[in-house]
């Protein structure tokens, strides 16, 4: 702790100086309490005796108590009220005294006054308190599972490293579980029951690892866990979660079996204090190696770990892929089933990787969640979609274009924003331009990112509500949100082609959207009974790779775009 004499750490010292009060426990901080009561009504009495205040400043005699209910909570607060009180009483008076002031009434008033302010306090405090505890959590919790996330992660390594009744060169072991069928699973089971399925997966993991272990969510397919009791060999751990992994998780009475690739990087517990963002991306690389390499158990020792930290972060990588142009943006091309002909062009991002070979959204989606780039990432895809648009203009080519914004689920206002922006400086016709958003995410919208999605919708940008059937959304939730068209996911159109049940219940759903006035739209057309069934149930726009598949900018079929 800073010494208080050093004027630069005064506010520190009495920030730490408070929280070692707090940390006291309840007999000591009652002590406390009655000392400061008595304190105070020693005071008045000597004011009192002396002849006492001017009335200016006779209230000034409630701020001690008022800031002791701030420090000691509404109850010892109060009763150290109580205790002062007490001590003005007219039995601490002499019988002369009493005569002079009517102290009766005027006591008894003194006394609910005494007890009200640190009452009042003391429950101000704790609201506060709970308003910062809920805070903290929306901010160390990942969406929709409410496991603690990334940032709890490093919080959690953080706190280790400054354990003091430890050694520095203690392990710890950090796991990283990247599931690789899960989005298959999502598209069979819906995303509500995806969720329960983590935290059921998650508690199962904590329980294997052990009391001591720590498990979240970083992506919508990786848990974490930090686990400091690392004594078990390589072997041990392998046997033990690959048992565990190997097992399927039964919800609601169905058996659900998840493809894990699995890393464990263990490291001394010193590295922490001060490199824990280092030793998260180095963790989630080595698990993602591990994954390439179709291990499903992968395990790094502690110098191996420390000697791969000067290694590029993903988010180094992800700005020389950019500024190499390793990353582009192709277009698919949308087929309107009236017309015949294609009239919208969909952005999709592609990486050409180095080390990776082509990857497309769904295989370098989780890498982008998991370093916290999705903001920057989608405002260089609504940069990038702009300049080309800007470059087809030029050229007299007639174009809609539509986007995709939520790769994490979450509609960022930020990049509504970058929308809005672009739009204005390229003079673009905003009903040519579509967003598209997950049903997830529509479902979960913040009132700013409302606000702004209606701001939009109102100088002519179309909203699609993308993935729809994934999750647990039904077109009548979509009416009250600011939705122009539904984007069909490639599950329930897939199973509307194998079902008659699932084709009615498709058929019925297009009919509801178009009674409503919402556009339908399919996706994941790759068949042709896929694309004779969503003609025939009257699906206005179509899209897969039977019609096109996405193409770079120089290779689209203009000539077919009406």
């Amino acid at each position: 702790m800073a010494a208080p004499d050093d004027p630069y750490s005064f506010a520190a010292w009495c920030r730490e100086s408070l929280v070692d009060f707090t940390k006291l426990n309840a007999e000591k901080q009652v002590f406390i309490g009655f000392l400061l009561a008595i304190f105070i009504a020693a005071m008045v009495r000597v004011i009192e005796v002396t002849g006492g205040i001017p009335s200016v400043y006779e209230h000034l005699i409630y701020l001690p108590l008022f800031f002791s209910g701030l420090l000691l909570g509404p109850r010892i607060g109060a009763l150290g009220g109580f205790v002062c009180g007490l001590a003005l009483s007219p039995l601490s008076f002499s019988s002369q005294l009493i005569a002079e002031n009517e102290i009766a009434v005027g006591w008894l008033i003194r006394l609910l006054i005494l007890i009200l302010v640190p009452t009042i306090a003391g429950l101000i405090t704790n609201s506060v308190r709970e308003l910062v505890a809920l805070e903290k959590k929306a901010k160390h919790t990942y969406h929709g599972t409410e496991l603690p996330n990334i940032e709890a992660l490093k919080e959690q390594l953080r706190t280790i490293g400054e354990e003091e009744d430890s050694s520095t060169d203690d392990l710890v072991d950090i796991f990283n579980f990247k599931l690789q069928n899960l989005e298959r699973i999502q598209h069979q089971i819906g995303t509500e029951r995806t969720e329960k399925l983590m935290r059921q997966l998650a508690e199962k993991l904590r329980k294997a690892i052990g009391d001591s272990a720590h498990i979240g969510q970083t992506s919508q397919n990786e848990l974490v866990g930090v686990s400091t009791d690392a004594k078990q060999s390589h072997k041990e751990l392998e046997k033990k979660i690959s048992s565990l992994l190997e097992r399927p998780i039964v919800i609601d009475g169905v058996p659900y079996q998840l493809d894990s690739a699995t890393g464990v990087l263990r490291v001394k517990k010193g590295a922490l204090k001060e490199q824990e963002d280092q030793i998260v991306e180095q963790a989630q690389q080595h698990a993602f190696e591990a994954r390439e390499k179709k291990q499903n158990f992968a395990f790094l020792e502690p110098d191996d770990a420390i000697a791969n930290l000067a290694e590029a972060s993903f988010s180094r990588q992800l700005t020389e892929a950019l500024e190499r142009n390793d990353i582009k943006l192709y277009y698919q091309p949308r087929l309107n089933a009236n017309s015949g002909y294609f009239s919208v062009l969909e952005g999709i991002v592609k990486w050409t990787d180095p080390k990776r070979g082509d990857m497309d959204p769904d295989e370098f989606r989780p890498l982008i969640e998991e370093a916290d780039l999705t903001k920057q990432f989608t405002s260089w895809m609504v940069k990038k979609a702009f300049e080309d648009i800007k470059n087809w203009h030029q050229n007299n080519f007639v174009v809609r274009v539509s986007l995709h914004i939520t790769l994490n689920d979450v509609i960022e206002p930020s990049v509504l924003n970058a929308v809005a922006h672009e739009l204005h400086e390229s003079k673009f016709p905003p009903r040519n331009f579509s967003l598209e958003v997950s049903e997830r995410s529509l479902m979960r919208i913040s009132d700013k990112a409302k606000r702004y999605l209606e701001k939009l919708r109102s100088i002519g940008v179309n909203i699609i509500a993308d993935h729809f059937g994934d999750g647990a959304a039904t077109i009548q939730s979509l009416f009250v949100l600011p939705v122009d068209a539904v984007k069909l996911s490639e599950e329930l159109v897939k199973k509307a082609t194998s079902n008659s049940d699932k084709k009615r219940a498709l058929t019925s759903m297009v009919k509801m959207a178009r009674s409503r006035g919402l556009k339908t739209i399919a996706t994941g057309i790759d068949d042709r009974s896929k694309l004779l069934l969503l003609k025939q149930i009257g699906c206005e726009e179509l899209q897969g790779s039977i019609l096109s598949k996405p193409q770079p900018k120089d290779d689209i079929p203009w000539a077919r775009i009406r």
